[in-house]
């Protein structure tokens, strides 16, 4: 046998339209990916932080998370979720840490832009939610879109915009959009 590799027939027309494909597994914006095990060792703990998450024991669901990644650091997902249970028991500190995590692993995801800019207000930073939440393009889901760049407007327009406000407007179109979903 060679070392050659066999060479991959390429049309132009892939070629020029490739970019434009529907990317697969398209996560949803309201919600994180359900993480999976790169490694065997974690499947239990994994697999029940999953089931608390889902239940909304977000206490519960965050201490397995973290568990478990210790063992996968780079399991972005695994972050997103642990982020996401520490911001709904309030621990806004480490739930900006892992959501900066999830971003630094993945490049751009839209949930954690989204969860970051809301840690970021109610942490008192609504400030630097701004630029957090201009990063966020989401064209399926038009509604927090739209509720997202308004937040965005009063935060630059008035100085003494409430953002706390911001934030639990922005909460309420994401639980809207999920309930209909």
């Amino acid at each position: 046998m060679s070392g050659k590799k066999k060479a991959q027939k390429l049309s132009r027309r892939g070629f020029l339209f490739g970019g434009f494909r529907k990317k697969e597994d398209r996560e949803q914006p309201q919600s994180a990916a359900k993480p999976i095990a790169a490694k065997e060792l974690n499947l239990d703990t994994l697999a029940e932080a999953n089931v608390a998450y889902e239940n909304g024991r977000y206490e519960e669901a965050a201490a397995k998370y973290c568990e478990f990644i210790k063992t996968e650091p780079q399991n972005a997902d695994a972050r997103k979720r642990y982020g996401h249970c520490l911001y709904k028991i309030e621990k806004y500190i480490q739930a900006k840490v892992e959501f900066e995590r999830a971003i630094r692993i993945l490049g751009k995801d839209n949930f954690s832009y989204l969860y970051l800019g809301l840690v970021l207000c109610r942490a008192g930073a609504g400030k630097k939610a701004v630029p957090v939440w201009k990063l966020y393009f989401d064209p399926e889901n038009i509604t927090l879109q739209r509720e997202i760049n308004l937040q965005i407007a009063l935060i630059e327009a008035d100085p003494e915009a409430s953002i706390d406000d911001a934030a639990d407007m922005v909460e309420k179109i994401i639980e809207e959009t999920s309930a209909t979903a």
